[in-house]
């Protein structure tokens, strides 16, 4: 069993090695926002793309990610989570912006959108199958889909980025895989069954 002491310490040991990149980001090295971009610019992406359907909103969206987390990279406050998911709240929050200004319900074709899980592959045929079923998904079951299976996200980075709780997050999941199965099984739903 771990002492008080120790169990400081181990903590304090992560949230030196967090702030250490962080200190780094609000410093602007240039060598710690190319490496924020390289590891996340992708995952920016495929979550605008799949809200908004466009490829240019989307890589514009994943760029102003990056140039509001350098602006806002001073006044951030580690509050346990990680940091990935004040950038999911950043893209969140710019998505939903270019949504309301286009005042339309986004289309969600995820064709170049890549599958990080094998587990979508089975009896599917191709990613556009999950891009049609997609559409009828409502853009909370959407986001939680992005976030889970293609950008690899922990429930808890979901519920982070979603400003949800980790129940929350299990419930949406549930219901959105759910409704993809649905559509994705019942011709006389529309479905995608052949």
């Amino acid at each position: 069993m771990l002492s008080l002491t120790q169990a400081n310490a181990g903590h304090i040991s992560e949230v030196v090695a967090v702030a250490q990149p962080i200190a780094a980001l609000a410093a602007h090295d240039p060598g710690a926002w190319q490496q924020l971009f390289d590891e996340y610019y992708r995952k920016m992406y495929s979550f605008a793309y799949v809200r908004t359907g466009d490829t240019t909103a989307a890589e514009d969206i994943a760029a102003e990610v990056f140039v509001a987390a350098a602006k806002g990279i001073a006044s951030y406050k580690p509050t346990g989570a990680p940091f990935a998911s004040w950038l999911y709240r950043i893209a969140r929050n710019l998505t939903a912006d270019h949504l309301e200004r286009l005042r339309r319900r986004p289309a969600v074709p995820l064709d170049s959108v890549e599958l990080a899980s094998s587990a979508w592959d089975a009896g599917i045929d191709d990613a556009t199958d999950i891009a049609r079923a997609m559409t009828h998904l409502t853009k909370e079951q959407q986001e939680v889909i992005v976030l889970r299976f293609f950008n690899d996200c922990s429930l808890q980075d979901a519920a982070d980025a979603m400003g949800k709780n980790v129940g929350a997050i299990k419930l949406l999941q549930h219901r959105a895989l759910g409704a993809l199965r649905r559509q994705m099984t019942s011709p006389e739903q529309g479905g995608l069954k052949r």
